[in-house]
């Protein structure tokens, strides 16, 4: 199970290098090169965004989910009690709201 956020390509900056592989048609996954961690998710479906993994934030919780996508395809057993849109499939995605610190 992984949690993404979804930028504007331009407003992320990186340290180290990454390689990339397309994974399928249309997309690109983004990799730290030198230990093989899954860092980004790119689709010519979101054109000018990168998701990004929130495990591999310095500071995820800065950040607020603003809905549940592929909610169709969860584990039997996760149990998520809150009053975000769930979408069956991808869904409509929006930038994440930063908290304030």
């Amino acid at each position: 199970m992984a949690s993404f956020l979804g930028f504007a390509k331009a407003s992320v900056a990186w340290e180290g290098q990454r390689t990339f592989r397309a994974s399928s048609p249309g997309t690109t996954r983004g990799f730290c090169a030198a230990c093989g961690t899954p860092l980004s998710y790119m689709s010519t479906r979101w054109p000018g965004e990168i998701h990004l993994y929130a495990a591999t934030l310095d500071k995820p919780e800065l950040f607020t989910p603003e809905s549940h996508v592929h909610w169709a395809e969860r584990v039997p057993w996760l149990r998520i009690d809150d009053d975000l849109p769930k979408h069956p499939h991808s869904g409509p995605f929006s930038m994440p709201s930063q908290k304030e610190t």
